[in-house]
């Protein structure tokens, strides 16, 4: 499936040029911005809406072809140079610099202001998404500017429950999860963290849980320390090898059918199917006995016809993905050791997957997804599809609610993934996202190497 970013979300990015380290030389910087072209886009209409022109463009970019820009692609623009620097040092405002997790929304709602008034002081446009780094002027408030960055405890104004430490939620957790693991209720978790059923949780987040979570894993509430995010991934999990992993033995009851089965034990039903020689439709006998895969599904390495040899391995020490076209798989790397796999389903007919080592480039919890052609009888629209990774242009891996035949190439040149197993890459891989919004890669939240052949 080829992604479509939401009508409202203007993929602009500001870039200062050298020397926003102090403010002085802040006045002085060029404003260019980064401009990342949507769907069906032209040169002139981007010329029109930054109020410059094509040859200005053509000369930024250094590109010969009037014509063509293709989706995705990032374009400087000449912003002017003046807008910010004059009025950087107005009376009655102070410099902020922005954090992971900051977004115009909610430093507009810590400082009494409304999304659009914080925009007009900034000389930005309100749907404009803001950067690590980046300096904003935000009224001259007694209140202070949270150290800890927006999305944390702090900032949002929980107070600590009474016997209450502090957790930095990891890669898989859930809500639902952590309220099993500290034995109290759902409801209990989410009001001592000011939460509701619909948040979501982002690995860095920290929350509120009893004392009752062993001391590795938490920090004690009176203990002044920042709470600012780790921008790289957690250590490497433990995980099973191939060969060694056993789930459990399932005996078929009359009736049940695959699906049935997947949904009891927690696992994808075509991992099952393929770890037993079955076809996703397969009619099941009564007394049948089944193999069901770990949570890892390391198991399904096992029936690779061929795995890719190590020394063809992108890299040795970092995470990585790996996407077998031909056995329409996905296996997450640490280093050289397989941590999870996944049946997949990629691109089909004159839409195939893209092959090639690549690195994820931009990241989203949620979005919508339209293409196609109306006259063609191909056009769809995808409301609240989860997870999405695009790791080469429009391609990327995102969860799926439409089809359930993975394992066999169905999409429009994405990785196609439940999305319970799009939930655990999304979380496993960097960028490491801090809130809903976009996030693009940058040098010091990677983007997590791809690598796909057949």
């Amino acid at each position: 499936m080829r992604r479509l970013f939401k009508p409202l979300v203007q993929g602009t990015l500001a870039l200062m040029l050298a020397g926003t380290a102090t403010l002085s030389s802040i006045s002085g910087a060029a404003a260019n911005e980064v401009h990342v072209v949507q769907p069906g886009e032209t040169l002139s209409e981007i010329a029109n809406y930054y109020g410059t022109t094509v040859a200005d463009l053509r000369r930024l970019n250094s590109l010969h072809d009037a014509n063509f820009v293709w989706y995705g692609q990032r374009l400087l623009v000449d912003g002017g140079g003046s807008a910010i620097g004059g009025t950087l040092a107005s009376e009655g405002y102070q410099f902020y610099r922005v954090r992971a997790g900051d977004s115009l929304s909610n430093l507009a709602q810590r400082h009494g202001l409304s999304v659009s008034k914080l925009a007009q002081i900034n000389g930005m446009s309100p749907l404009r998404w803001l950067y690590s780094g980046q300096v904003l002027r935000l009224p001259g408030s007694p209140a202070p500017v949270s150290q800890f960055g927006a999305g944390t405890l702090a900032s949002a104004g929980v107070r600590a429950p009474e016997d209450a430490q502090r957790y930095t939620v990891r890669p898989g957790d859930t809500l639902t999860r952590l309220a099993k693991r500290h034995g109290i209720s759902l409801t209990r978790l989410m009001s001592m963290n000011g939460l509701s059923s619909a948040r979501w949780l982002y690995v860095g987040q920290v929350l509120f849980v009893p004392v009752k979570l062993e001391a590795a894993e938490v920090e004690p509430v009176q203990r002044s320390v920042p709470l600012a995010p780790a921008m790289q991934p957690v250590p490497p999990v433990a995980a099973l090898q191939p060969g060694l992993g056993f789930g459990a033995i399932h005996t078929v009851r009359n009736g049940e059918l695959l699906k049935d089965i997947a949904g009891h034990y927690g696992v994808n039903h075509a991992a099952i199917a393929r770890l037993n020689n079955l076809t996703n439709r397969s009619i099941l006998e009564e007394g049948q006995a089944l193999r069901i895969p770990t949570e890892s599904a390391l198991e399904l390495l096992e029936g690779m016809e061929q795995r890719l040899d190590q020394a063809r391995y992108p890299t040795s020490s970092e995470r990585w993905i790996e996407v077998d076209l031909s056995e329409q798989m996905a296996i997450a790397y640490e280093g050289t050791r397989p941590v999870r796999a996944f049946v997949v389903s990629t691109g089909v007919g004159n839409t195939p997957t893209v092959q090639g080592t690549f690195r994820i480039w931009a990241k989203i919890a949620m979005q919508d997804m339209r293409g196609g052609s109306h006259a063609a009888g191909t056009y769809y629209h995808l409301r609240d599809v989860k997870n999405v990774q695009y790791f080469h242009r429009s391609y990327g891996f995102h969860g799926t609610y439409w089809h359930d035949n993975f394992g066999t190439p169905m999409s429009r040149g994405c990785i196609n993934m439940t999305n319970e197993d799009a939930k655990w890459l999304f979380d496993w891989a960097s960028p490491t996202v801090y809130n809903d919004d976009w996030l693009f890669s940058n040098n010091t939240n990677p983007g997590t190497l791809v690598m796909v052949h057949e």
